[in-house]
């Protein structure tokens, strides 16, 4: 052996080879720690790359640098747990390496590979090459398999490339899994934010939108109002504001209950928006449904926003064809009820260059539609608004003396022709006014009536004249019949009947004393209501009584139908008779008629000797008036009673 020095060849030998592979050996473990490096580049972008496709792509190239698969598929697991080829390459391998895993599936080493967690070398089908399969997994689930194709002199991939295979292939197993928390937490994040945004609009809809009708509500009509007037910056562009109001709807509540009156505003919620916002507005009036705002702005009462109108008798057309739109005969749950409505108008800028300033004139207007008669419209007017003013004082004070008792009964005697008798009083209301003196009921009743007040006055006149006569009770000359007025709205009162019985129980008064007056015109406009009322009325003993007969529309057969006791001639008719031969004829008849009905006949307003003995020929048995005496306090009526010496 030859040597060198202090060694021989062979040992230099060696240490040439341990060095080259010791410092191969060096250059795999940087190039392993740079590939292991890239491996971060597998989990992509949070925000553009977390999808299946760029991860499983990401994977491919880093294991390209490990070992050169001359064919590659990535298979995924879906949420049935099938597998599915979702990555290869090169492009067109798909049907190559579907055909080596099927017969690995059949043969049962795809099963088998699945529960390995490291590389498994297979053959081919043809021998030709090497199957890797690797499961890529996580240590809880199976999110898919590898299968790359190795050629024969491709075989000798060493241990540390498969280990780092291996380690590339759970990584990206876990970019899987990582990937679907993020769609799974990306798409719950859509499905809230398209719940959120669907319940902001439903909640906007139902804060801007009636729930009965679907139709913009006040909040939405008066920022509409506001957003045109904003946008209107000449004089020329004029604005119509129409508010709506259905006359003596609470009837229909009391009689058909709150379930039908929903279902009539309701159906007239509908029949309004078909008519004014489809094309037959554009037909009718050459106004396009765009320039038109439909309302209900609570109750029974609905609002019109016209824009751009030419002239006020567009406005004028457009509001009689509203007004015949609703009053007229409607259906409900097999009920047949008739309709009216009165309509208030402003325009801007006339009547007002703010939004509220324009509803509240146009309400103004509409209210004092309702006190022409109802069933018509009115435009606003300065006049208007210093009416309103002057009613709602009315109404304040009106409700501070209810309070305060400022109220007192006067009594107009009735007398008996036959005997000259006082037999009875008409209840006549008076307000004693602190500054104004004492106030008869024109003065009050009709706002009491249209703002509901009628109801707590009408209570107490009942008690008080309840207590009154349980005091003339005790003088000894027995109790008289004391009428008392019933208005419309009381007549519709659900508990009226039931307050009656209570105030008759506790006051221990005979009911027979009691007669109840109701105005021909009240009676007439439901009698199939109104017959069901005075049934109820008659049961409780009282007596009834039509007032201001002759003045309504009323029949002998509709007559007929009505436990009445008492027919009232009105004032109207006696007052000229028997100079004129038209009073005459007509209280001629009533009485008459009474007689055939066999009811009592009492004659309001005799003031002349000649008015008496014209009604005591007639037959009429009782009058009232002005010729015996005036309205008198309660005191003085209890000393007429206890002096009465008239003689028949």
């Amino acid at each position: 052996m030859a040597k060198t020095g202090n060694h021989s060849l062979p040992d230099i030998e060696f240490l040439r080879r341990r060095v080259e592979y010791l410092e191969r050996t060096n250059q795999w473990h940087s190039y392993a720690m740079d590939v292991l490096g890239s491996m971060t580049a597998i989990f992509g972008d949070n925000q553009r790359n977390r999808d299946t496709l760029s991860i499983l792509r990401n994977a491919h190239e880093c294991i390209g640098r490990i070992i050169s698969f001359d064919e590659a598929g990535y298979y995924t697991v879906d949420d049935e747990s099938s597998f599915h080829l979702s990555y290869v390459q090169p492009n067109g391998a798909e049907a190559r390496i579907d055909a080596e895993v099927e017969v690995f599936i059949r043969n049962g080493m795809f099963s088998w590979a699945i529960n390995q967690n490291h590389p498994v070398c297979l053959p081919s089908r043809d021998r030709q090459s090497t199957i890797i399969l690797h499961v890529i997994s996580t240590r809880t689930r199976i999110r898919g398999m590898f299968a790359g194709r190795l050629l024969e002199e491709q075989a000798g991939t060493t241990e540390s490339a498969l280990k780092l295979l291996s380690i590339v292939l759970f990584n990206t197993a876990y970019a899987l899994e990582s990937a679907a928390l993020y769609s799974l937490m990306d798409q719950q994040q859509r499905t809230l934010k398209k719940i959120t945004e669907r319940q902001s609009q439903e909640l906007v809809h139902q804060y801007s939108h009636d729930l009965l009708t679907n139709l913009p509500n006040r909040v939405l009509f008066v920022d509409r109002l506001e957003q045109l007037i904003a946008r209107r910056s000449t004089r020329d562009a004029h604005l119509a504001v129409i508010l709506l109001d259905v006359d003596n709807f609470k009837r229909v509540n009391d009689s058909l209950g709150h379930k039908a009156g929903d279902l009539l505003i309701k159906r007239l919620g509908t029949e309004l928006r078909n008519s004014f916002l489809t094309e037959e507005i554009s037909r009718r009036f050459d106004l396009e449904p765009a320039s038109i705002t439909l309302s209900r702005l609570g109750g029974d009462e609905f609002g019109l926003i016209l824009e751009g109108i030419d002239s006020l008798d567009l406005v004028v057309r457009a509001v009689q064809y509203l007004i015949d739109l609703i009053s007229r005969e409607h259906e409900i749950e097999g009920h047949q009820v008739f309709l009216t409505c009165s309509v208030g108008i402003s325009v801007f800028p006339y009547d007002g260059d703010d939004a509220d300033t324009l509803i509240k004139n146009a309400d103004a207007a509409m209210y004092d539609a309702k006190q022409r008669g109802r069933n018509s419209f009115q435009f606003y007017t300065k006049d208007i608004n210093s009416q309103t003013y002057r009613q709602l004082i009315l109404e304040n004070e009106l409700v501070k003396a209810l309070a305060r008792e400022e109220f007192e009964i006067y009594y107009q005697p009735q007398v008996e022709l036959d005997t000259g008798r006082v037999v009875g009083a008409e209840a006549l209301l008076r307000w004693r006014h602190p500054e104004k003196g004492i106030q008869p009921p024109a003065n009050f009743i009709a706002i009491a009536e249209e703002t509901g007040l009628i109801e707590g006055l009408g209570l107490w006149v009942i008690q008080q004249v309840c207590e009154d006569l349980y005091r003339l009770g005790g003088d000894g000359n027995g109790q008289p019949r004391i009428a008392i007025n019933l208005s419309a709205r009381q007549f519709r009162q659900a508990d009226l009947v039931d307050q009656y019985r209570t105030v008759i129980r506790e006051t221990g008064i005979d009911p027979g004393k009691l007669e109840l007056e109701l105005t021909e015109s009240t009676i007439m406009k439901d009698i199939d209501i109104a017959v069901g009322m005075f049934q109820q009325l008659h049961a409780l003993g009282v007596r009834l009584a039509i007032d201001d007969f002759g003045t309504g529309y009323s029949s002998l057969n509709n007559l007929k139908h009505f436990p009445i006791d008492t027919l009232k001639i009105d004032r109207s008719f006696v007052r000229d008779i028997p100079g004129d031969n038209d009073d005459s004829a007509i209280v001629t008849a009533i009485v008459a008629m009474a007689k055939s009905l066999q009811l009592e006949v009492v004659a309001e307003g005799v003031e002349s000797r000649e008015q008496l003995e014209f009604l005591r020929r007639l037959g009429c048995e009782i009058v009232q008036g002005y010729y015996y005496s005036e309205p008198l306090p309660f005191d003085d009526f209890r000393k007429l009673l206890n002096g009465w010496t008239v003689e028949a």
